[in-house]
């Protein structure tokens, strides 16, 4: 484990809210809110909050909105609430139980993508708006 990487052990339990953390490995019973660079949560942990990060490793249970540029579920994995996601690797055996977003539309997202699109592609995303604005 490197000096970047915090960590909540087997049979520990917390709640609250974790900051100042690059990577955290989860083993416990946590329910709070966190915005990290990569989260592993294992086999055996429950974790019940919001998630903000570049990579999520789930095998345990999750529970709550997470937003991640990555997630991989693998086969132990139990997700429901919501997630959010650029790219999901999902294995053989994970359940979900969940709202899942794709490549989900923020300021940051989207500013991203309209320098890259043609015309043809932001007429058809005009359209899009229009009609979720008139819903």
């Amino acid at each position: 484990m490197s000096d970047q990487q915090s960590s909540i052990g087997s049979g520990a339990k917390f709640k609250g809210k974790i900051t100042g953390a690059k990577a955290l490995e989860i083993n416990g019973d946590v329910e709070a809110d966190i915005d990290i660079g990569k989260i592993t949560i294992g086999q055996d942990a429950h974790f019940k909050g919001g998630i903000k990060a570049d990579l999520a490793v789930i095998s345990g249970i999750y529970e709550g909105t997470m937003q991640a540029e990555s997630i991989w579920l693998t086969d132990t994995s139990r997700v429901s609430g919501e997630i959010r996601y650029q790219s999901l690797q999902m294995d053989r055996g994970a359940a979900l139980n969940c709202r899942v977003v794709y490549n989900w539309d923020d300021t940051d997202q989207k500013s991203k993508k309209s320098k890259t699109k043609d015309k043809t592609v932001e007429t058809s995303d005009e359209i899009i708006e229009e009609n979720i604005e008139n819903e």
